[in-house]
């Protein structure tokens, strides 16, 4: 006799559709994170490239660029100091030409070129504004600069304001005191992403 093969009962079926659903739902998270983990690993990469063209702008020019140094901290968001900060590490107007000399003399005389943006990090908002954007395309990134030369950021680094577990900021800040050993630093917030007008993502993300 030949043998019959058996087909799948509606209850056997539901019961392997919910396994498939569950196996899903378990590894739905786990891919979720392992994108948002790389984001944020081309984002620090960026933030570091962006540290070391300021460093390298200071052992050039002796000085940050002074619109960085004048402030604690400054929101690369805020007004032109996304496009002042192409300018100053680029030698580049942010659409690829050449400085005007007022500018030129303002952000980089010698028309030094210490990094370069893709267009996936330096892009036009409403047509006019060049904003610099993490992976995320978060543009509030805050830069702190050592204006005195101490080798310490003193001011301007994140606190428990900025949303930052406690945990995380004795990480980050061990001691606020003295501040950070650093000549520059980079970061960005999580709350920004939760700015009412926000269309972009963000995370913690810290250079140091």
């Amino acid at each position: 006799m030949k043998s019959r093969k058996r087909a799948f009962t509606l209850v056997e079926l539901m019961i392997v559709i919910s396994i498939i659903g569950i196996l899903v739902g378990m590894l739905t998270p786990m891919i979720s994170n392992a994108q948002k983990n790389a984001v944020k690993t081309t984002s620090k990469a960026l933030f570091t490239n962006m540290v070391t063209a300021l460093e390298r702008y200071k052992d050039e020019y002796g000085y940050f660029p002074s619109f960085l140094a004048q402030r604690d901290r400054t929101n690369l968001d805020d007004g032109s100091y996304s496009e002042n900060f192409v300018k100053a590490v680029t030698g580049m107007d942010p659409d690829g030409k050449q400085l005007s000399q007022s500018d030129r003399r303002e952000f980089n005389r010698k028309g030094r070129k210490f990094m370069e943006f893709s267009n996936a990090n330096l892009i036009q908002k409403n047509g006019t504004q060049w904003r610099i954007v993490d992976g995320f395309g978060n543009p509030n990134i805050y830069v702190c600069v050592d204006g005195d030369g101490d080798g310490f950021i003193k001011k301007g680094f994140p606190t428990a304001t900025d949303g930052i577990n406690s945990t995380e900021l004795k990480e980050i800040v061990p001691n606020p005191q003295s501040g950070i050993r650093s000549r520059a630093i980079i970061f960005t917030l999580k709350k920004d992403s939760k700015k009412a007008t926000a269309d972009f993502s963000s995370d913690d993300i810290f250079t140091w």
